[in-house]
């Protein structure tokens, strides 16, 4: 097969049954993707697949800030909903001036609203989750008890300021482009 024909990033010319399987199983069947990939893949594939992956989620979105991405394990699926958030209003002027505002309660949480609902986006195979997670724990060097921080990302040339949160239990991810930044190439144009 060729690199393009074969979507997981593992580019090695003995794994073309594999390959075959994988993407079979792809279509159909979640519960036999999810059991070929962690029987019949190393760890160090599944890393790879990861990496091949990852790069391209935080290139989303291309021009909607703020934004989130939402990969929670559905039916078999760590499927990929992707929505546009709107903006915070901007500070008033009496905000401004260093006048103290009542902090809200700690247990009240404040709810994002939608401009649209989310869209899905895609889906990878639920048995990536854990390997997702531990990918973005080693590239954002977090701890292993540590779920959620913000971070400034390059993807592609872009640069983006991010907030990941890893859910509990591996059941996947949420990462808010919270907005885009100027890039080191675009400040010596």
């Amino acid at each position: 097969m060729s690199d393009v024909e074969r979507p997981w990033g593992l580019g090695n010319d003995n794994l073309d049954s594999l390959w075959a399987r994988l993407t079979q199983a792809l279509a159909s069947d979640p519960d036999r993707l999810n059991r070929i990939i962690a029987e019949e893949l190393t760890e160090s594939e599944r890393v790879h697949i990861i990496e091949s992956l990852v790069p391209l989620i935080f290139a989303l979105p291309l021009r909607s800030y703020p934004a989130e991405l939402r990969a929670t394990n559905r039916n078999g699926r760590l499927v990929l909903n992707l929505r546009t958030l709107d903006v915070p209003p901007k500070p008033s002027p009496k905000d401004v001036t260093g006048v103290k505002h009542a902090k809200p309660a700690k247990d009240v949480k404040e709810k994002d609203v939608s401009k649209e609902e989310p869209a899905s986006i895609g889906h990878l195979p639920s048995a990536l989750t854990g390997t997702f997670s531990n990918y973005l724990r080693r590239v954002l060097r977090w701890p292993e008890n540590r779920h959620r921080a913000g971070a400034n990302i390059s993807s592609g040339g872009r640069r983006r300021r991010v907030r990941v949160s890893i859910l509990a239990h591996d059941k996947g991810v949420v990462i808010r482009f919270l907005e885009r930044l100027p890039s080191p190439v675009e400040d010596n144009l």
